[in-house]
Parts: C-alpha cells; structure tokens; sequence
C-alpha cells in the first residue's frame, strides 16, 4: 500500500449527504467521516453507514471479527446527533443496539463526544454499560474563537502571550503544507517528540497513508513551522464541523528553543476563525488538571495558556446480546488489542 495513493473507495459508498451529515453538522467528526470508513476498510474493518434520521442521527460502524468471540462493532466519536437532541440519541442508541443483536456483535461500542450530563442517561436508559476506551481523550479545553483576534489574544495566559510573539521575533514562519515531502519532515518531527513523550508513534506507512487521505478529502490541515528553511515544528487540525481540533502537533529540540510551537499554535486559531469555525478545540488534557503524573499533564501546561473551557466526555459504552460472551471478551480483550497494535505498527 502506497501512501500517496490514498485510500480505496468503501466497499459500501456512503448515502448521499453522508458527510455533510456526520462531518460538517455541529456535532460532526472526522472519524464519522466517509474518508475515515475507508482509511479502516483498508486496515481490515468493515464500514456500514446507518442513517437513523434524515439528516440526524447517523452513525459509521466499523466492523471486524474476533477470533472464537464473533463481529465486534465501533462508533468511532458517533453517533452523531443534533446539538440538544436528546431524544435523538435514544433513538441511535436503541438503533445500533438492535443492530448489535441482528449481527450477533460480541459487543457494539459508542463514543460519543458528549458530556455525562447530554449523555449518560440516555446510556443507561438503553442498557449501554461503561467499557474500555479506544480513544484515549476524555477532557479537552475548548476556545470560543468567535472574537476578533485581538481580544482573543488578550485572553491568553501573560507567559503564552510573550511565547507567541517571541516565536516571530525569532524568525520563526508558519505555511499550510500539503506535499509529500513536508508529510514525511512532519513525521519525522512527530517521531522525535514520541521520544520525549510517553507515547511510541506509529509507522510512516500509517500515518502518511491517514495524512494524505484526510488531506485529500479537505479534511485536514498540516502546518510547519520553520526556522530558515528548516522545519522545527508542526500540527495538524482537523475540521469538524463549527469546531476546529488540534489533532497532533511536534517539534524539535531546535523549535522549542525558538518558541515555534506557540506561535504555530497561534496560526492554527487564526487560521480555524477564518475558515469559519466558531471553536477551537485544543484536544486531549488530563480528566483531573491536578494530577501532576497523567501523561497528559504536560501537554495540559502549554494548552492552558491558549485558554478555553474546560469540557468532559461521557467515555466508551458498550451495548452487549450476550452479557456471558460479553464478560469472556473482555477478559481476552488486552491479547486481542495488544495483537492488533502490534499488525497496526508493521503497516
């Protein structure tokens, strides 16, 4: 599989309006998207695409089979429902259960991004139980970009203020990229930062092929942020909806020391406002902002400083037909993910 080559039609194609729907709505997300079904058709899963409501509720359910247990069905950050509907999300989470059931799924998983408070009753009401999570963002901070620049400004942190500007006097430049040369200097920069962060980046194979295909469907900007000619940092957002998400960002040794993630990060909030979304999400941030050991404490100082609100998810939940086989599969689940990352990171 080429990367350049970008991911192959699904073998179902979506209804018509489908992204419009579970992408660009509101509440829309990437990985509803009629790209991402195909980025995962080409790693083994199978997309279906259940219209529960015309335009809302939909859903994109990835299937795989488990070995001894049956299909296992994923939500990724679905179903996607109207802001405030909350009959609506009764109605998919009822669908897709019964969907479990004809499929005789092990389990059917949903995750949501939404709060306990628009979600976990409705949860509840249908019989959906807590589970293990497949991503591992439970709490963001989330910047109203709705002012005009300045006053945005003025909102952010006094240290994060002076970071920024001194990333231009520094000399440091900012361009949306998109070839496959500034992809890979992206993820050579992403592979250094997971030396110094606890996480162990994927394969280029993986990621080049993810990038290019979201790139292509306009899903997704990269931005580099050079020293000279040189790029000592970069991020990459996604465009969901009215929101803008900071999805991965990295940086060298040399762009730490000229403040070139600040002023790359302040590039993607203006960048996110001119596009036209009315929020920035500035992505993964500890549950508890107080615990000093989550890995994400790190990353959770310099967002921080941006500013925005702090906003919760109500986590992974499971809708099981068979709570016994259920149980076994959760005992067996850790082989059963660890083998996959494993296939996952040799491409």
């Amino acid at each position: 599989m080429k990367a350049y080559r970008g991911a192959p039609p699904p073998e179902d194609p979506p209804p018509p309006g489908w992204d419009e729907a579970a992408v660009r709505s509101p509440g829309g997300h990437v990985l509803q998207s009629s790209a991402w079904a195909r980025i995962r058709e080409a790693q083994g899963w199978r997309a279906e695409f259940v219209r529960v409501g015309d335009p809302l509720p939909v859903a994109l359910v990835l299937w795989r089979d488990v070995p001894l247990f049956g299909p296992m069905g994923y939500v990724p950050r679905g179903p996607i429902v109207a802001p405030g509907d909350r009959d609506g999300l009764a109605h998919a989470l009822e669908t897709l259960a019964q969907l479990a059931r004809e499929r005789r799924a092990v389990l059917l998983k949903v995750d949501p991004e939404l709060s306990p408070d628009e979600a976990a009753h409705a949860l509840a009401h249908v019989g959906y139980v807590r589970g293990p999570d497949v991503q591992p963002v439970l709490a963001t901070l989330v910047l109203d970009i709705t002012p005009d620049p300045d006053e945005i400004m003025k909102g952010l942190e006094k240290d994060t203020r002076w970071s920024v500007r001194q990333a231009a006097k520094r000399g440091v430049t900012v361009r949306a990229v998109t070839d496959e040369a500034s992809l890979r200097a992206f993820y050579e920069l992403y592979r250094e930062t997971g030396g110094r962060a606890p996480f162990i980046p994927r394969t280029w194979e993986y990621y080049g092929f993810v990038w290019r295909t979201l790139i292509d469907a306009r899903l997704a900007t990269l931005r580099l942020a050079y020293a000279g000619e040189r790029a000592v940092a970069g991020a990459m957002t996604w465009q969901c909806g009215d929101r803008e998400l900071y999805m991965y960002g990295a940086s060298s040794e040399e762009g730490r020391k000229c403040y070139a993630s600040y002023g790359l990060q302040w590039e993607c909030i203006t960048g996110a406002r001119a596009r036209g979304a009315v929020r920035y999400d500035l992505g993964g941030i500890p549950i508890d902002p107080a615990r000093t050991d989550d890995p994400m404490y790190g990353p959770y100082l310099f967002k921080k400083g941006f500013g925005g609100t702090m906003r919760t998810y109500v986590g992974a939940h499971d809708t099981a037909p068979d709570a016994l086989r259920y149980r076994a599969f959760l005992a067996a689940e850790p082989l059963y993910a660890r083998a996959l990352q494993l296939i996952g990171r040799r491409g």
